[in-house]
């Protein structure tokens, strides 16, 4: 089951998994906003409310955030900053975000965000794409990436071609989890 709700202050609505019995989300504030929600109705099959695939962004870097950000919704993405990773949790309540993106140095500050969705089921969390940028990291670095638990690493100091980047990373891990995906799906019809 899947409810519906809407903001009462700034009006965006969402979609929450869930019961509609199940009226917690309400104490939730507005991700965008901050405001209260209210339930407007429930769905029997779920609808995305947003057009566009969701990107969540934490930034703690250096550089243009706002020409990034402004070139993430030029490649198609719904983008929403996060600051916290109670944000994070919320979101993934009202919707699966197919991009998070880390920029900032300090590696400690992704670890929580990590857990949260390290936590989820593996299929759920093979639906999401996790870069982290920093001038520590060696661009399409996979050692790194793979220790970090993500699907691509990026040197900040290539921020100017993160489009470019993101596609080669996205194709890689496409090309890696296909056959995994087909593999998977084959045994659990044998079973």
């Amino acid at each position: 089951m899947v409810s519906e709700v809407r903001c009462t202050k700034c009006g965006k609505r969402y979609q929450l998994k869930g019961e509609r019995e199940d009226l917690t989300f309400l104490s939730l504030p507005c991700p965008e906003c901050g405001g209260a929600l209210e339930s407007v109705e429930s769905l029997s099959e779920p609808t995305f409310l947003l057009d566009k695939p969701l990107a969540l962004v934490f930034w703690e870097g250096d550089g243009d955030r706002a020409a990034f950000l402004k070139k993430l919704t030029q490649s198609g993405y719904e983008v929403r900053t996060i600051k916290k990773p109670s944000l994070l949790n919320q979101w993934l309540r009202f919707n699966t975000p197919a991009l998070i993106v880390f920029v900032t140095e300090d590696e400690n500050a992704i670890k929580p965000y990590l857990a949260i969705l390290n936590s989820l089921p593996m299929p759920e969390r093979r639906q999401m794409f996790v870069v982290w940028i920093s001038s520590r990291a060696r661009t399409l670095d996979p050692r790194l990436a793979y220790l970090e638990s993500i699907e691509m690493v990026m040197n900040s100091s290539d921020l100017e071609r993160f489009a470019d980047v993101l596609e080669r990373g996205q194709k890689i891990w496409k090309d890696f989890y296909t056959p995994l995906k087909q593999v998977e799906e084959a045994l659990g019809k044998e079973i």
